[in-house]
């Protein structure tokens, strides 16, 4: 891509289903995806030096949208802190997705992935309090929020997790009209399609040893370590006292979002009462 900007922002949150949304636009003939899912372009305070970088990552032309899909760019404060205006002096006609789920079921699973990839040995209480980055990631109004001060609300496609669970298809036609493209129908192994592949990769291990040189072995020692399937946490893991913090902090946010979108969160509200 030479001249045509990015367009459109897939920028959460973390652990929503923003994967299977990226799958799915993937495949429309309207729409040129960025080769690297989550680039993490607008997250660096340098993004005006690697201008060519980021288009290169564009593979295609004469599309309607070109998409970037990195969550980074609503985990406020944790990364560039001027984001959003640098979003809007790159394009002030940019178009945004936001995908929300449950925060207590989005931090479990931010916490679940951190686990899979070996990014973390701490268990759910200590991590979620010692790294911000979970319960900002979760304050969906206050992300939100801050990009309305440089974009307008009918910019942004609001999708909540469990409405695309319940109903794919009018969740996925809804995001069309809002795009103003055609429907086209796309695979629907796409909307499971960011599960953990640690269970995938146990057969190696069972390979005659004396075949495989050292340093693969070493190497895939590290690999599989990281990757091999542990038990999840779940919500009801969390202690009361860390319940409670993130209760205190999270509905507030939660009411506002209701607010924003006239949407009833009673079901998120009342899972902090478990």
């Amino acid at each position: 891509m030479s001249v045509t900007k990015v367009n459109l922002l897939i920028i959460g949150a973390a652990r929503s289903a923003t994967t299977s949304i990226s799958r799915i636009l993937t495949s429309h003939p309207d729409v040129c995806f960025c080769t690297v899912k989550e680039p993490q372009f607008f997250s660096k305070a340098d993004w005006r030096d690697h201008l060519e970088d980021y288009n290169r990552l564009f593979n295609c032309d004469d599309k309607t949208f070109y998409v970037d899909g990195s969550t980074n760019y609503s985990k406020f404060p944790n990364f560039n802190r001027n984001i959003h205006q640098d979003i809007f002096e790159y394009n002030p006609d940019m178009k945004f997705i936001y995908m929300m789920r449950n925060p207590l079921d989005r931090i479990v699973s931010h916490y679940n992935f951190a686990i899979e990839r070996g990014l973390t040995t701490a268990g759910i209480d200590e991590e979620i309090l010692k790294n911000r980055i979970y319960t900002d990631s979760s304050k969906y109004f206050e992300q939100i929020d801050r990009y309305l001060k440089y974009f307008p609300f009918q910019r942004f496609k609001f999708i909540f997790f469990e409405d695309l669970i319940n109903d794919p298809k009018d969740c996925i036609a809804s995001l069309y009209d809002f795009l103003g493209i055609q429907w086209h129908d796309y695979n629907h192994k796409d909307l499971h399609s960011n599960k953990s592949n640690a269970g995938h990769i146990g057969h190696i291990k069972h390979d005659d040893p004396k075949t495989i040189p050292d340093y693969i072995k070493k190497a895939f020692h590290v690999f599989y370590r990281r990757m091999k399937p542990v038990q999840k946490a779940t919500v009801n893991d969390l202690q009361s006292e860390v319940l409670n913090k993130l209760r205190d902090e999270l509905l507030p946010d939660i009411e506002r979002l209701e607010g924003l979108l006239n949407r009833d969160l009673n079901s998120w509200k009342n899972s902090f009462s478990l």
